[in-house]
């Protein structure tokens, strides 16, 4: 999360949607301390993957107009972001690598998406693990009619221009961070899960353009 006062904007760190480039793109313009999840006060309430819902909340408490900031957040095909995270809890959770280790591998992909959800719990996880939980929510959810401005992970160069441009921001360049490779999404999805992750999503895909996959390679 990147919070500006003097420029009034806001960058929303959507789990799994580019958040850590974005972070590194805006960070010489944040304006507040940003700490983990589990050392925030009521002084310093603010943490990586606070949600908008979260902040409005945060802002209105201390009398702060968020309608008056640009607020920004990266958004994602969920086909491409359910694997991008899966694959992210398998080298974190411990029950996981542990499985891996024994030889018997990681849970099963579908029988994981099926156990998530587009809100709420969401991808699960110990209560600091918001990545995680926040990192299955549609774009729907985790924006609501909060968020001014999207910036999809696969058009982040000419979707972040123009809004650099308002914010007469010149950024010095825009790495591609903590990104996990190349996958072919045929080697993950079945039929029938490519229907359960069009219905849940289906706000997603009808507002972005976001279409199933035609199993042809994409970025994590």
């Amino acid at each position: 999360m990147i919070i500006c006062h003097s420029r009034r904007f806001v960058v929303f760190s959507n789990p799994k949607t580019g958040s850590e480039t974005l972070r590194h793109i805006f960070a010489p313009w944040n304006e507040e301390p940003i700490v983990p999840y589990r050392d925030r006060t009521p002084l310093s309430p603010y943490y990586p993957h606070m949600s908008p819902a979260e902040l409005a909340a945060e802002f209105a408490t201390r009398g702060i107009n968020l309608d008056a900031y640009m607020r920004i957040s990266g958004v994602r095909n969920p086909f491409a972001r359910l694997v991008s995270l899966y694959r992210m809890v398998g080298t974190v959770d411990r029950v996981w690598r542990l499985r891996r280790s024994c030889g018997l591998g990681l849970p099963n992909f579908g029988r994981w998406v099926q156990s998530t959800a587009p809100n709420g719990r969401g991808g699960g996880g110990r209560e600091h693990q918001r990545w995680r939980r926040f990192g299955t929510w549609s774009a729907q959810a985790w924006c609501g009619d909060l968020v001014t401005h999207t910036i999809r992970t696969e058009h982040m160069a000419s979707d972040l221009a123009p809004i650099l441009s308002a914010l007469g921001i010149a950024p010095s360049g825009m790495p591609r961070l903590n990104a996990q490779g190349d996958l072919d999404l045929a080697d993950w999805y079945t039929p029938d899960l490519i229907q359960t992750v069009s219905c849940r999503y289906s706000s997603d895909l009808a507002r972005f353009g976001y279409r199933p996959p035609a199993l042809a390679m994409v970025s994590t």
